[in-house]
């Protein structure tokens, strides 16, 4: 079953020192199907207006995010492993690599909650410490 939710995204790069956050929110749609949970949306670029598609696909122990539109790419975060994907930008690809410390996910009656915590790495070299907190909440 489908429904309709509000999304709200919250990212925090260096997330060990302070670090910078970002945060997303956009309505989108969510459904349950084999144990794994999907959450649909569209993410507009305030510049370009350009749109990019978004999948998460996710359970206990992995989270698979699909990008399709000015940004493409996957990422797979699978706890306590690594995992690389390419990244296309609209100012070329980069390889990203991402070593996933934790998952967390918490279902409520209206709403689920799901955190992932990870170290980044483009070209072999770590970036930055980073945590997304997704929000999902029944419109």
């Amino acid at each position: 079953m489908n429904k309709d939710v509000l999304v709200k995204i919250s990212g925090l790069q260096g997330a060990t020192d302070g670090g910078e956050c970002v945060e997303l929110m956009a309505r989108g749609k969510y459904y349950r199907k084999n144990e794994k949970h999907y959450l649909l949306y569209d993410d507009i670029e305030e510049e370009s207006g350009m749109t990019t598609k978004n999948t998460i696909k996710f359970n206990e122990e992995k989270v698979e995010v699909l990008r399709n539109g000015m940004v493409n790419g996957k990422l797979v975060f699978d706890e306590g492993k690594n995992s690389q994907s390419l990244y296309g930008t609209p100012y070329g690809d980069i390889l990203l690599e991402v070593l996933t410390k934790k998952i967390s996910v918490e279902e409520l009656t209206d709403h689920i909650n799901l955190l992932i915590e990870y170290e980044l790495y483009a070209d072999n070299t770590k970036v930055t410490d980073s945590r997304i907190v997704v929000n999902i909440n029944e419109q």
